[in-house]
């Protein structure tokens, strides 16, 4: 038997640790016990550095984006065009149409046409019904430049084009 020099709880010879508190036994008993690495704490200063980092990076992602958005619309090529998004079903549909900066949402039945005079054009259209087609176009100039079409149950269609 082996006397615990902690607890003083008589444990098996074979035992490396004490049945009663788990301290180290036998030749384990004279080695240190190491304790786990303890985290550093943050302190407030450390704290506030990150927090007006975070705050840094954030404002500059919104001035860049005002920024990129601003060069987009001026950007050669990228002038306002005209274009047409054309919408022909046999079922009910509503979704949302729209060019750079504003869109709108539609619905309605069987056939429309809507004129948008922007840069980038887009429309996300969905089927109202588990029967029948929804097709959807972009036109520039009577030329197609983008089109989907759907027969799924609730089928949505999503088309975007650029000048």
């Amino acid at each position: 038997m082996t006397t615990c020099k902690e607890c003083g709880h008589e444990n098996r010879k074979e035992n490396n640790y004490c049945a009663n508190c788990g301290a180290p036994l036998n030749q384990i008993a004279d080695k240190p016990v190491s304790k786990p690495p303890q985290k550093p704490e943050i302190s407030s200063q450390t704290k506030m550095s990150i927090g007006i980092i975070a705050a840094v990076i954030i404002v500059s992602s919104i001035i860049g984006a005002i920024w990129w958005s601003s060069t987009i619309m001026n950007y050669p090529g990228m002038s306002e065009a005209s274009f047409t998004i054309v919408i022909d079903s046999d079922t009910s549909w509503s979704g949302a149409i729209g060019g750079l900066g504003s869109s709108r949402t539609e619905s309605g039945t069987g056939h429309a046409s809507f004129t948008i005079e922007s840069s980038i054009v887009s429309a996300v259209i969905q089927k109202q019904t588990e029967w029948g087609y929804l097709t959807v176009k972009i036109l520039k100039n009577s030329q197609v430049l983008d089109q989907q079409t759907t027969t799924a149950a609730y089928g949505v269609v999503t088309v975007s084009a650029s000048s």
